[in-house]
């Protein structure tokens, strides 16, 4: 697969108050966003993405929240469904473990998460209603 992007996501404890950290900061606010769960900004001059998550949101399966962590997922995005299943089945064979089964998720993205040997931790997403 050849992912055409790459994000990053964290959990945070409050999704406002971190829009009101970065943007005074000066950091640009990653389009217009209607979610009160998540503060998405871009950095650097590549416009790189982080996505911050609220506590009690959809990263809350792969994340812990806070200061007793410094993991940090990465997102691959993929063009098509055979896509996804299909590096799916690369990381199985890799070696890697597969945190969360391909499936459309409660935003209708089609995609898995698995860690690699060493636990660090990706998803791959389809988001083909976007």
């Amino acid at each position: 697969m050849k992912a055409k992007k790459i994000w990053a996501n964290f959990s945070v404890k409050d999704a406002k108050r971190t829009r009101e950290f970065y943007t005074q900061l000066g950091f640009t606010s990653n389009k217009p966003n209607n979610d009160p769960k998540l503060a998405s900004f871009l950095f650097g001059k590549n416009d790189f993405v982080i996505h911050f998550f609220e506590q009690g949101s959809r990263i809350d399966e792969y994340l812990p929240s806070g200061f007793k962590t410094s993991e940090i997922i990465f997102t691959l995005s993929a063009e098509t469904e055979a896509e996804v299943n299909e590096f799916a089945d690369k990381v199985k064979e890799a070696g890697g473990s597969i945190l969360q089964k391909v499936r459309r998720d409660e935003n209708n993205y089609y995609g898995f998460a698995f860690a690699d040997p060493d636990g660090h931790k990706f998803n791959v997403l389809l988001m083909d209603n976007m």
